[in-house]
């Protein structure tokens, strides 16, 4: 017995200082890792744009709101220097400060796919037609093959091109939604769903008890999709000088099935090769044959141009004035929020301190949300509120703004939005999981107990709700979405009948917004802000944005912690683990929620 204790204890300490010895190398290493990337930030050259260059835009590498600040941004290791895509406001940025830019002689746009969403999407077309209506510099696009959103995109350029054996994708829109109710009942999951009984539209809870898409449901998304569809063959359309009714006779036909249809039906200009590609850049830049071409990425131009900005900026005095940008983006619920979701502590912080700060004249919101945790949307609607009783504020829409993210920008003086944008969803639902037969046969764990009260175990695993208790949630879901609809009756100054008449959870495009008086004006994050420097009497001023982005140290840790967690799941589980994170999802969306689920893109 002792010889065996002593090999137990020898055991043990030769793990624990093994353990110990793998956490104080991964120290080093980690520690090796941020210093190289402090160094890389110290030492990396400014970005120089030479003359006669390019600028080359990537569609693929995507088009977002904000971006996380990467400390590893510097250094080339995979896994750590990744791609967080581009801001849309510094793609703005610098088609704007390109269209200027002697160094510049045109633009090269790049991408088989658009990775955005619908308003982002159609912004950056507009912007790439402002460009090219400002300026004299050429825009051509190449292509080894166009998906839809591409080509939307590319065909706003001065000439497309295709690789001669590419292909294009041109058959119209559609929308999926992948329904769960055969996968839970396999797995013993069930779910209490309560959505008030004229909340037909209110779709998002769908593939939790269905297993198809209800008639008011595909209504909506129909109409949605038609009018998206509309866009986007009308901008098109302006662009290439052919009708609605033939790219719909192309679509219906797939008339495109080799790359010599869409030359000979003009949907591209030629089918060339990329080395054909380079001459005629070099062409059009007044170069020999054999000379290099300068290209520089929208990406590293747009800080090149900030740069130059900030140093051209008259210093002899300082504006004080400001109008505070704030940012929404991403599910809403309550707590601290990121880049990518929306904490209502965070955002209710930010909305308090651009209110309180005196340099502040005006706020504007920018919202990008398919909403969230109801309670959370309250916490933050409040706060525009107060902020609204005291300096203007204006709303601006991205690719979404519907259910609890309309919530939240339902006091504004104005709201701007993209055709494109989805929006509306005015409704609620709760969820409820029961994971009961999911523990008791799937892994074989009971639960029994005792109470005090005839509700005390309300909402426990181990039973159903009686009637009485579907009564209560039923009529709490109610009492919320008379809320819902009274504030935003009064944020946009009608009745309550007519905010009910087109709320009870329908989805609406931006068009159809401004028609039904759910938004205001057509106009991205740049209008928004002109619009709210008019109202507070200012020319000059500053944009001060906020809330403040996390720290990317924090991040990167909090990040690679979720991935380690990911792992070992994947681990312990195998296959089985992708189970665990549909469960994680329906788990998340307990209590009462206004929220869109799905989302719209165009591929």
């Amino acid at each position: 017995m002792k010889q065996f204790l002593k090999y137990l204890f020898a055991s043990t300490l030769g793990t624990i200082v093994g353990l110990v010895l793998i956490v104080f190398l991964s120290g080093l290493i980690l520690a090796g890792i941020v210093g190289s990337a402090i160094m890389a930030g110290k030492s990396s050259k400014e970005v120089n744009v030479k003359a006669n260059s390019v600028m080359v835009i990537d569609l693929t590498k995507g088009i977002v709101e904000r971006t996380p600040e990467n400390p590893f941004e510097g250094l080339q290791i995979e896994g750590l220097s990744g791609n967080t895509g581009l801001e849309l406001d510094d793609f703005i940025f610098a088609l704007d400060a390109a269209a200027k830019d002697t160094n510049i002689k045109g633009v090269l746009i790049r991408g088989a796919y658009f990775s955005g969403g619908m308003a982002t999407m159609q912004t950056a077309r507009d912007h790439i037609v402002q460009f090219k209506d400002s300026s004299d510099k050429f825009i051509i696009s190449y292509e080894e093959a166009y998906t839809q959103g591409a080509y939307y995109i590319a065909s706003a350029s001065d000439e497309v091109y295709m690789f001669p054996e590419g292909a294009m994708d041109f058959r119209g829109l559609r929308s999926e939604i992948a329904f769960l109710k055969g996968a839970m009942d396999k797995l013993g999951i069930d779910a209490t769903i309560i959505k008030g009984p004229d909340n037909i539209y209110k779709s998002a809870v769908e593939p939790l008890y269905r297993e198809d898409m209800s008639e008011p449901n595909k209504r909506q998304i129909q109409r949605i999709l038609d009018n998206v569809w509309g866009e986007m063959l009308a901008d098109i359309g302006q662009s290439r000088g052919i009708s609605v009714d033939e790219f719909n006779r192309i679509a219906d036909e797939m008339a495109i099935r080799k790359p010599e249809d869409a030359k000979s039906l003009g949907l591209i200009d030629d089918l060339v090769y990329y080395d054909q590609i380079q001459s005629n850049l070099r062409k059009k830049l007044g170069l020999e044959e054999d000379d290099d071409i300068e290209a520089i990425s929208i990406s590293k131009y747009a800080i090149s141009a900030r740069r130059s900005a900030n140093k051209n900026e008259d210093k002899s005095w300082e504006l004080k004035d400001e109008v505070a940008v704030i940012y929404a983006v991403g599910g809403i619920n309550s707590g601290e929020g990121d880049e990518e979701n929306i904490g209502s502590e965070t955002l209710a912080k930010a909305i308090r301190e651009a209110r309180l700060d005196e340099d502040v004249k005006a706020i504007v919101l920018r919202v990008n949300s398919p909403g969230g945790s109801a309670l959370a949307s309250d916490v933050i609607w409040r706060e525009t509120v107060l902020a609204g009783d005291v300096k203007p504020f204006v709303v601006s829409f991205g690719d979404v703004a519907a259910s609890g993210g309309y919530y939240i920008s339902a006091n504004a003086d104005r709201i701007f939005a993209m055709p494109n944008t989805i929006t509306g969803s005015i409704g609620a639902f709760g969820v409820i999981p029961n994971l009961r037969g999911f523990f008791n046969d799937k892994l074989g764990i009971t639960f029994d107990g005792v109470k005090t009260n005839k509700h005390a175990d309300f909402g426990s695993l181990a039973r159903d709700f009686d009637e009485e208790e579907i009564g209560l949630l039923n009529g709490y879901l109610e009492q919320i979405y008379t809320e819902f609809v009274q504030k935003v009756a009064d944020g946009r100054g009608v009745s309550y009948a007519d905010i009910d008449s087109i709320g009870r959870g329908r989805v609406w495009t931006g068009s159809d917004a401004l028609e039904i008086g759910l938004v205001d004006e057509y106009g991205g994050l740049e209008d928004a802000i002109s619009y709210a420097a008019e109202k507070a009497e200012l020319k000059d001023f500053d944009i001060l944005n906020l809330p403040k982005k996390s720290d990317p140290f924090e991040k990167f840790m909090k990040d690679f912690s979720g991935s380690m967690k990911a792992e070992l799941g994947s681990w312990i589980l195998g296959d089985e683990a992708k189970w665990l994170e549909k469960i994680e999802d329906i788990k998340k969306m307990e209590g009462i929620q206004s929220r869109m689920l799905y989302d719209i893109r165009i591929y």
